[in-house]
């Protein structure tokens, strides 16, 4: 069993994850590489490990919820979006640990505006949704006011604030978000373990008759390869 990567991805291996996120995305998964951040980003920071068998399935669906309509065109596109998500996530998770100061959320951008602005929604719903996932319990009040400057923008209930709120006002909580995320996971680093979390360990492939890594019990081959 080898380490994967940790290098950051290129723009070019972020847009194919982002075409495989379109390509299988509904109403209910992941839809583009920021919510996949975000995501992701939760996952490497909360209160406990969570297997790929676990969040994997969270990609495509309802928290709780199987899917079974994921067909690969074939087992080197499962390969590579597999390779690539476990690498963007150890990135994540280096970053965080070893030079937090320099972690940068995946936030889209309106280019039409000027100046740009910066929409943080998608990826606070994916934070969310790993928090939901991994079902972080009640903070102490200073952490769970940084957990709020997440889900301002992660939790539709929340969508009325932001509507009382001018477009500086807006940008603000938005330059909240990446401080918000070293305080998270700095917190729960420090409740979990005082030993340096190592990088994830992951099979960069997945053989035709190994357990599909989507969590459902059977053989790659007769799941997602399918």
């Amino acid at each position: 069993m080898n380490f994967l990567s940790c290098e950051p991805l290129t723009d070019a291996e972020l847009e194919y994850l982002d075409k495989i996120l379109l390509k299988f995305g509904n109403d209910h998964s992941v839809l583009n590489v920021s919510e996949l951040d975000g995501f992701l980003t939760a996952i490497v920071s909360g209160p406990q490990a969570i297997m790929p068998s676990q969040w994997f399935p969270a990609l495509w669906c309802k928290i709780g919820d199987t899917r079974e309509d994921l067909e690969w065109e074939s087992e080197q596109e499962c390969q590579r979006f597999m390779s690539l998500l476990m690498q963007h996530m150890n990135s994540i998770a280096a970053t965080l640990m070893e030079a937090p100061e320099e972690f940068e959320a995946l936030l889209q951008v309106n280019t039409q505006a000027e100046p740009p602005v910066l929409i943080a929604e998608e990826w606070c719903f994916g934070y969310m949704r790993g928090v939901d996932l991994g079902q972080w319990p009640p903070l102490p009040d200073e952490m769970d006011t940084w957990l709020y400057a997440i889900a301002l923008h992660g939790r539709e209930e929340n969508f009325s604030v932001l509507d009382t709120l001018t477009l500086e006002e807006h940008q603000q909580t938005v330059a909240d978000i990446e401080p918000a995320v070293r305080k998270l996971h700095a917190y729960w680093l420090a409740q979990r373990t005082p030993t340096r979390q190592a990088p994830l360990r992951a099979e960069p492939k997945v053989g035709r008759n190994d357990p599909c890594p989507c969590g459902s019990g059977k053989k790659f081959k007769h799941c997602c390869l399918h």
